[in-house]
């Protein structure tokens, strides 16, 4: 039984959930690796996204969730006034991942970096990052996903 519940808990999501009030469907999410619009965004750093990026801010990275719900208010319905969901199937980010055109980072891997920072005041905030991320089920993505693959949630 409790080798069942490892292997549940562990297992990979069949979709990440991202709400987003202004998306429109067919259009790309995200910047493309290394284009000078990926350059020029605000937030350069996993740590900033995480826990100070405002609405508004350009980031190199798109946040998803594992969940639209968790618990009652967290997760991507945390994220939305007009309850716009939209889901992309982990098969697809997966495959975009191994063709380089995308990078996926779990919360283990963004405290993983942060903890790599040479600067103290940054290296101590890694684990304030991986519980936020894992309050929200938060997943980033570097990278443009094209529209095709992100549709509505409901």
């Amino acid at each position: 039984m409790k080798e069942e519940i490892e292997k549940a808990s562990s297992s990979e999501p069949s979709f990440l959930f991202r709400a987003d009030d202004d998306y429109k469907i067919g259009d790309p999410v995200g910047f493309e690796l290394d284009s000078e619009d990926a350059q020029q965004a605000k937030i350069q750093n996993p740590l900033e996204h995480i826990l100070d990026k405002e609405a508004g801010d350009t980031s190199i990275y798109v946040s998803f969730s594992t969940a639209i719900r968790i618990d009652r208010d967290r997760g991507a319905i945390k994220f939305t006034k007009k309850n716009k969901i939209f889901k992309v199937a982990w098969s697809a980010l997966k495959q975009l991942e191994a063709e380089g055109k995308i990078k996926i980072y779990t919360p283990e891997q963004v405290a993983e970096i942060i903890r790599l920072n040479p600067r103290k005041k940054i290296s101590k905030q890694a684990n304030n990052v991986k519980a936020a991320m894992e309050k929200n089920g938060e997943i980033l993505i570097e990278g443009q996903i094209p529209g095709q693959f992100i549709v509505p949630a409901k």
